[in-house]
């Protein structure tokens, strides 16, 4: 009879992270690898989630595709609302069990343990998700620059169209927009050029002159954090609404959340908790419901 192998993959667009375990909980290895977001390229989402996967493996003494094993794989990936890029990822298929959610899906199963709960994503974009039951409720999490209100990606936004108001005199300016002109070498030409080519990532680059200042207590970086909080309030009050439950627990993940955190209303702050795992346990909750594996 053939074992069981469970994988749980969490990909972004910058990287990914492969967990793979056994019949028994037991942990088989560990790996991180390249970019995975199937919207950018499916090819490269591919190509670091199986390099990831034979590195998980190295020190295990299992060969990937054994076929005295099932291999079954839960991934949360990046992506996911586009349907093409969906549809031409799943055309290939290594795995003998396959199952493709979002990252914020598989991140809030692993963050509660599987049970209800909450998350919020703060990082170069953010996303909301609860599940209540059999209720998914999502919030945010549509890109840039026409959602993703308090991320990275808004965060250096905001602040380069400060830099370009204080280089104006509509605004005075501050250590932080100085900064953030002296990065371009005081040329506004440059800026400017540089504003209208730059996506979500690069834009998503400038958010740590905006936390660096922050702790100077520069009157700008104060003011931006202040708004990305209320727009990270304003979305966690939708979620809850929608998914009438306003006592689910809700946790925190990306990078900025840390620098966001103490900056948030009380209602928000008073329902936070630590994640249980993390989202490549996620993935691997998922896929066992998928499959109806029980030990």
């Amino acid at each position: 009879m053939k074992r069981n192998l469970f994988i749980g993959i969490d990909g972004g667009g910058t990287k990914c992270k492969v967990r793979i375990e056994d019949e028994k909980e037991q942990l088989i290895g560990v790996a991180r690898g390249g970019p995975a977001n199937i919207s950018v390229s499916t090819e490269t989402a591919w190509t670091s989630i199986l390099d990831a996967m034979k590195t998980a493996l190295k020190d295990s003494g299992i060969r990937w595709q054994d076929p005295t094993y099932e291999w079954h794989a839960g991934l949360g990936l990046a992506g996911t609302e586009n349907k093409h890029a969906v549809k031409t990822f799943l055309a290939y298929n290594p795995f003998t069990t396959l199952k493709l959610e979002s990252d914020a899906y598989t991140a809030c199963l692993g963050a509660h343990d599987a049970q209800d709960g909450a998350i919020i994503i703060i990082g170069t974009g953010v996303i909301g998700m609860s599940i209540h039951g059999k209720q998914i409720t999502r919030v945010g999490g549509w890109g840039f620059p026409c959602s993703d209100e308090g991320s990275g990606a808004w965060l250096g936004f905001e602040a380069v169209r400060l830099t370009i108001q204080a280089f104006d005199g509509r605004i005075e300016s501050s250590p932080l927009l100085e900064a953030i002109f002296q990065k371009f070498d005081r040329d506004i030409f440059e800026l400017v050029s540089w504003a209208v080519a730059s996506k979500s990532t690069h834009f998503a680059e400038i958010a740590p002159f905006v936390i660096q200042h922050l702790d100077q207590k520069d009157p700008w970086a104060v003011h931006l954090v202040k708004r990305a909080a209320s727009e990270i309030d304003r979305l966690a009050e939708t979620m809850f609404t929608r998914s009438k439950n306003n006592q689910l627990p809700c946790c925190l993940f990306g990078g900025l959340a840390p620098f966001i955190e103490p900056w948030l209303g009380k209602t928000l702050q008073a329902r936070l908790t630590f994640r249980k795992n993390d989202a490549n346990k996620g993935a691997i909750f998922m896929i066992k419901k998928h499959i109806g594996f029980s030990k």
